[in-house]
């Protein structure tokens, strides 16, 4: 049978098939059960409630009660009470007693020191738990855009597949009643076979990422598994120049900050360590009662000097911890640039990407999908290279919807960063 006389029922066979393929995307809709679903604003949201971020949380409040007891530069009180007796000459026995007290003082403010040391500290961990919440929300929010991306990719892949299977069948059909030809059967159930595949693949990953999701929120994963909800984020941002202006200040960010305030405590620990080992005056009284009865009362003051040395096993430690401090402030802010300068060329490959493919490439596939359909349907190509150039139609809206959800990432991305960059809570 000559390909011209099966053109105009390929034809029509195609074109039923491409508005199956349509229909279909509302069919799947429906099938989908929802058993637990969330919106991005809920996913940011809970990403900030995570155990990550309760771990400094809970860590600053048990050190805001008892930092509160840090004692001043008071150093140790000791008190003695030594009763005794007179024993001999036999005639003088009687009851005798010493009592005494002494307070030591630290004479270069180990109490202050100790108090300025804990004051930093406790600025650090309140850094922490902002620079956690900012991680965990970026995260929560990672974790969504992509399941989002991978649900519409599903339903564009199960469309694609509904309409393929009603085309084979139609095609199967017309075989048995010795119409058409079976090298068209048999490349379409390859493609079919193919589009199943991917499915699986597609779900498989929709399984990692409601998962991840799921943690990412302070969930626990299970069965029943999340979807999201609502449409996608599209949070304003300024135009690039201005971008580049903001993110200048590296030192404002929330990662830098953390580890500015733990350098900052560790050369408090460094002063701390040096006055614990500081001369100490001490003062006093001493109360004796006699056996004869009478008192006597005696006033004391020293002073204590360490030995030579004692300090440096303790003052070169907090030393070393300062210089590593230090260097991962510098770390810091070499990871912190690095975010940022990658945040902001995704925010501008992304929309690339996605021009090209809606503004370019669907518009050409789709050129192309009509050019082949009016060869099939003059005979002049084989409707393989109409079936050919759908597959490549479709492909290219999965790869569109894996653009645009880069694309929402990436201005996600910088507008929580931006934002965080702007607040008053990251100055060091």
């Amino acid at each position: 049978m000559r390909l011209g006389s099966m053109a105009p029922r390929r034809t029509t066979q195609l074109l039923s098939a491409l508005s199956i393929a349509t229909l279909s995307v509302a069919v799947v809709g429906a099938k989908r059960v929802r058993a637990d679903t969330i919106t991005f604003d809920e996913a940011l949201a809970l990403g900030a409630m995570t155990p990550e971020v309760a771990e400094p949380r809970d860590m600053l409040e048990a050190r805001q009660a008892g930092d509160q007891k840090i004692r001043g530069t008071a150093d140790t009180t000791h008190l003695f009470f030594m009763p005794g007796g007179l024993v001999s000459p036999s005639e003088a026995r009687g009851f005798d007693m010493q009592a005494t007290i002494t307070q030591g003082w630290n004479l270069r403010g180990l109490g202050g020191a100790r108090r300025d040391s804990a004051g930093h500290e406790r600025e650090a961990l309140e850094a922490t738990i902002r620079a956690r919440a900012l991680r965990t929300r970026l995260d929560a929010a990672r974790r969504w855009i992509d399941l989002a991306t991978l649900t519409q990719v599903a339903t564009s892949l199960e469309a694609r597949i509904a309409g393929l299977e009603e085309l084979v069948a139609q095609r199967e059909r017309a075989l048995a009643n010795g119409v058409g030809t079976s090298p068209a059967v048999t490349e379409a159930r390859a493609i079919l076979a193919e589009l199943r595949q991917h499915r699986l693949d597609i779900e498989g990953d929709e399984f990692a990422a409601a998962t991840q999701l799921a943690v990412a929120v302070g969930r626990e994963p299970s069965q029943d598994l999340l979807e999201t909800a609502g449409g996608s984020p599209d949070p304003p941002l300024p135009d690039a120049s201005e971008i580049r202006t903001r993110i200048a200040d590296v030192d404002r960010a929330p990662d830098v900050v953390v580890e500015q305030l733990r350098e900052t405590a560790a050369r408090a620990r460094v002063i701390e360590a040096s006055a614990e080992y500081a001369p100490v005056l001490t003062l006093g009284a001493q109360g004796e009662r006699s056996a004869f009865g009478s008192w006597v009362v005696y006033g004391i003051t020293g002073i204590a000097f360490r030995g030579p040395g004692q300090e440096r096993r303790l003052t070169s430690v907090a030393h070393a911890q300062a210089a590593g401090a230090a260097a991962k402030t510098l770390s810091a802010k070499l990871a912190a640039r690095a975010e940022l300068e990658e945040a902001l060329h995704e925010l501008r490959h992304t929309s690339e990407v996605l021009k090209l493919l809606e503004q370019e490439t669907l518009p050409a596939l789709r050129q192309l999908v009509a050019s082949r359909e009016r060869a099939v349907a003059l005979g002049e190509e084989p409707y393989f290279a109409a079936l050919e150039a759908r597959d490549r139609v479709f492909a290219a809206i999965e790869a569109t919807h894996r653009a645009r959800g880069a694309q929402t990432w990436a201005r996600i991305h910088m507008w929580l960063l931006l934002a965080e960059l702007q607040s008053e809570g990251s100055k060091p």
